[in-house]
């Protein structure tokens, strides 16, 4: 029989305008443990106001990752900070995020320079989560 490997990596990459967070891997139920680990060491290292999600090496997305994300959310945007999703070109994922309403909270892109493009870099510091949820929607119109 053969085994798969449960696996959840979480990579942390600071850009000058944002701070990235690469999830790889299954983001489900079997890893949920780890995830959350992860997930709560990134929210108490980030220091730039943006957090950009990028979901694009998820391999699966089940619905404890989905309420994982949402959580993740919730706390960046607790902590008076703004976060996106980036899914590149992982259209499986984007459907899911899609079906998930997840687009109804917050920005999913297909890269930083979409993101990046809704407003000045310099305004990231000053923007709020409905300002960029607005400015995409508008965008993306």
């Amino acid at each position: 029989m053969k085994q798969h490997r449960l696996s959840f990596e979480l990579e942390m990459v600071v850009e000058r305008a944002y701070e990235c967070i690469k999830l790889t891997g299954r983001l489900a139920y079997d890893t949920q443990l780890a995830a959350e680990q992860k997930l709560a060491t990134a929210v108490a290292a980030v220091k730039r106001r943006l957090v950009v999600v990028d979901v694009s090496g998820l391999r699966f997305l089940d619905s404890t990752g989905l309420a994982l994300l949402v959580r993740f959310f919730k706390q960046i945007v607790s902590e008076s900070r703004v976060m996106a999703i980036v899914v590149r070109d992982n259209a499986a994922i984007e459907k899911i995020l899609r079906m998930a309403k997840l687009d109804r909270l917050l920005p999913i892109v297909g890269d930083e320079q979409q993101l990046l493009s809704l407003a000045p870099p310099s305004s990231f510091d000053h923007i709020s989560q409905e300002a960029l949820y607005s400015a995409w929607r508008q965008r993306s119109s």
